[in-house]
């Protein structure tokens, strides 16, 4: 007779969620599957609201990932007005956009993931955590969470808030820094470049120690991002398919990823899932990993040099592990652009005239997470009457079930619970999934393991809170 196995809730992710595991009458792990337990409706909530309002009010979507909705929005609009901005504009964006990615993937290498890959998978809860991991090594925590620092500022001057960006509007910018606060930005960069190179190796040589998981956790499936013949990108390009071995097998414009693209209500969850078209339930991964897969070069030249050695040990990779290695290899390219782009902006305009109307609208920007989709359509007075939001997790769901499956069924048989509860945990964080805005216990957050058979309950395993 079938078990269930529910991991509820699951820890250190942005968001409420648990994992359900299906077991034989053996005990051996059958499937696994992610089930999202929260909905917040924004589609159906931004019905009627003023086409230009979108950016700013989207950006609130989130507080992890508010920089990708922010542009994601704005550049569906410029999109669908045919508007242009102006090349200072794109440029600030740029670098707004920089500093965005350099925190989330920061907090989520150090503070959300980092404590499963620098103290251990199996390491006991009270020490498996950014405070513990402050006590443990504090210089090393310093330099992590001044990463953060630096990309948070970032996104403060240059987009008016630290959290929620409002600076980007249809035709440009709202406003523009002065030459002091890009020259520190620039600083910056320079400092953030010196972190990484200070502290990446200590980060790659504990992600090899964890090379057991790696192959558990594969996810042998096509990679999608978006790509300039090649390059990698995060704010344009087309959307390109890749196969196994990393070679584009379908290329079409983002604005047309609806042909590529099928979302899926999924039992169990309010977060719907999103498949190829064709061939039809065809899973596929996005992300820091699918970007890396795709990418024969990096416009930057440390990220470009840390991509060949990402290739030398495997064209395409397909391990949930991989991600955390390719989002160290992201954050040099963003500490790069800090410290390039603001001796690139120069005095001109950073707005032109824009103007709302019914149409269609569809922006496709990379988040830190991946391929994030605004899809808008307006009516007569220039207000939204129907909206999609594609986001990153949801194009992530069958990669995150297949990694979770399969590091389930490597660490059953070993019988250590504490392993085999944050070993799932684990392989979900991985991917870095964005659920929502969510705070977090500190410490010990309680857990409840059921086993059941025929409907019933035939083992309890609990973790409880520290008293």
């Amino acid at each position: 007779m079938a078990q269930l196995m529910v991991v509820d809730p699951v820890t250190r992710i942005e968001g409420h969620a648990r994992i359900a595991l299906e077991t034989d009458a053996a005990g051996a792990i059958t499937s696994g599957h992610l089930q999202v337990l929260e909905i917040r409706g924004m589609e159906k909530l931004l019905q009627g609201t003023e086409l230009f309002k979108m950016p700013q009010i989207t950006a609130r979507i989130c507080g992890v990932c508010p920089g990708a909705h922010h542009l994601a929005s704005v550049r569906a609009i410029e999109n669908g007005l045919g508007v242009t901005p102006p090349p200072d504009a794109r440029l600030l964006r740029e670098l707004l956009y920089a500093g965005h990615v350099l925190h989330s993937h920061a907090l989520s290498t150090f503070v959300l993931a980092g404590p499963d890959v620098l103290m251990g998978v199996g390491a006991k809860p009270e020490t498996r955590n950014i405070f513990a991991l402050l006590g443990l090594d504090p210089e090393l925590g310093k330099k992590a969470l001044r990463l953060r620092s630096i990309g948070q500022r970032t996104v403060e001057i240059i987009g008016g808030r630290g959290v929620h960006p409002v600076t980007a509007i249809p035709g440009g910018m709202a406003s523009r820094p002065d030459a002091e606060k890009l020259a520190t930005i620039a600083g910056w960069g320079r400092e953030a470049l010196a972190l990484i190179e200070e502290i990446v190796g200590r980060v790659q040589e504990k992600v090899d120690a964890l090379a057991d998981l790696r192959d558990a956790m594969s996810i042998p499936l096509q990679s999608l991002a978006l790509s300039r013949h090649g390059e990698f990108t995060l704010l344009d390009g087309d959307l390109v398919l890749g196969d196994a071995g990393g070679k584009p097998v379908r290329t079409v414009p983002a604005a047309d990823y609806a042909s590529l693209l099928v979302e899926h209500v999924m039992p169990g969850s309010y977060m719907k899932a999103v498949q190829l078209r064709e061939p039809a339930g065809t899973s596929y991964f996005v992300g820091p990993l699918a970007r890396l897969n795709l990418a024969d070069s990096m416009p930057t030249p440390k990220a470009n040099e840390a991509l060949g050695r990402f290739h030398a040990r495997g064209r395409a990779r397909q391990s949930a592990l991989d991600y955390i290695e390719a989002r160290l290899v992201e954050m040099l390219y963003c500490a790069e652009g800090l410290a390039a782009l603001p001796g690139t902006i120069g005095g001109g305009p950073v707005l032109v005239p824009a103007q709302p109307k019914a149409g269609h609208f569809v922006g496709v920007v990379e988040s830190p997470r991946g391929i994030l989709v605004h899809d808008y359509t307006t009516d007569e007075q220039g207000r939204v009457a129907k909206l999609n939001l594609i986001v990153a997790t949801q194009n992530n769901y069958g990669a995150i079930d297949t990694a979770i499956t399969g590091v389930a069924r490597h660490l059953m048989p070993k019988k250590d619970e504490n392993l085999l509860l944050n070993g799932v945990e684990f392989a979900l964080r991985c991917f870095d999934p964005c659920l929502s805005c969510a705070t977090h216990a500190i410490g010990q957050m309680p857990l409840r393991v059921e086993i059941r058979r025929d409907g019933c309950i035939e083992r309890v395993i609990t973790r409880r809170t520290q008293p």
